[in-house]
């Protein structure tokens, strides 16, 4: 989490509360002095784009999350927390460029390749999900196990290149 001076942190601590306690409207309830404070506007966004998530309003997390992107210190977490929106609000298309951002810039995230070939199942492109799903397979096995259970490759059960890689 990012730094705020000590006299936000009682409050980014209730905040961050509500959202461990899965209730986010109470956090949004919380976040207007955070957001108003040029210091704790950063943490602020951060914390609204959780709760938004959380309630399901993915359109206004995806504002906050383009506000922060300039200047914030995590880029992975912002493209992973993008594309999970973008996918969330019907933009495959959005979500796969996101995804594939993160992978570009740092190839070794696994999580960003299975991310990257769940929407690239999710928008019938057998060949590139097997392709990220195997990568992300090679930099960790949890990964083919998640994978077995995981809805978005339903469209893949048949494919005999996917049983493969769940068998290897």
């Amino acid at each position: 989490m990012l730094p705020v001076p000590e006299r936000l942190q009682r409050l980014v601590d209730q905040v961050d509360g509500w959202l461990d306690l899965r209730c986010p409207e109470r956090a949004l309830e919380l976040l207007p002095p955070l957001l108003d404070d040029p210091e704790g506007r950063a943490l602020g966004l951060e914390l609204r784009v959780r709760a938004n998530a959380r309630l399901g309003e993915y359109r206004a997390a995806l504002i906050d999350l383009d506000e922060l992107r300039p200047a914030y210190h995590d880029q992975d977490w912002l493209d992973l927390t993008e594309a999970w929106c973008r996918r969330r609000a019907a933009d495959l298309p959005g979500a796969i460029a996101c995804a594939a951002r993160l992978v570009a810039r740092t190839h070794q995230s696994g999580l960003g390749w299975f991310n990257l070939a769940c929407y690239h199942a999710l928008a019938g492109d057998a060949t590139a999900a097997i392709d990220a799903l195997s990568v992300a397979c090679g930099l960790g096995a949890e990964f083919r196990d998640f994978a077995k259970d995981e809805p978005d490759f339903d469209s893949l059960r048949r494919d005999e290149r996917f049983r493969h890689l769940l068998r290897t």
